[in-house]
C-alpha cells in the first residue's frame, strides 16, 4: 500500500526521525499480537513488501541489528503486573538501510522510503 490514508494513516502520522529529510510511506501492515505472534515477522513482512521482495529474502542485515523489537514489542503490547495486554501510547522510529520504519502503539508498522533524490 502507498497512500499515506490508509489503516488510519494521515499527514499527522509523518516519520519525525531525521526530519530534515522527506518521506514517502512505501508500504505499511498491522500488528494484531494476538494473531501475529511476535512484532519482528509483521516487520520484515512490512519490509519486504517495500523492497518487492519475498519476506524469506530479507536477511541483511539482521533485523535486531537495527532495533530492539522485542524491546518495543515490551513496551506497547506486553502483559502488565496484572497479565493484562500493556497499553502504551506512542510510536517508534528506526532506520532500516535505506528505510525509516515507525511502529504504532495501534499496531501500525509503516514503512518508508526518502522521496529526495540523492545528493552527490
Amino acid at each position: 500500500m502507498t497512500a499515506s490514508d490508509n489503516g488510519g494513516t494521515g499527514s499527522g502520522d509523518d516519520p519525525t526521525l531525521d526530519h530534515d529529510t522527506r518521506w514517502r510511506q512505501v508500504a505499511q501492515r498491522h500488528y494484531e499480537p494476538e494473531r501475529d505472534g511476535g512484532l519482528t515477522t509483521p516487520i520484515v513482512f512490512a519490509l519486504a513488501e517495500a523492497e518487492d521482495v519475498s519476506p524469506s529474502e530479507m536477511k541483511s542485515p539482521p533485523l535486531y541489528e537495527s532495533v530492539d523489537v522485542a524491546g518495543i514489542e515490551q513496551t506497547f503490547f506486553g502483559l502488565n503486573d496484572d497479565v493484562k495486554p500493556r497499553q502504551g501510547i506512542g510510536s517508534v522510529e528506526f532506520r532500516y538501510t535505506e528505510y525509516l520504519v515507525k511502529v504504532r502503539s495501534d499496531g501500525w508498522i509503516q514503512v518508508y522510503e526518502s522521496s529526495e533524490p540523492e545528493r552527490v
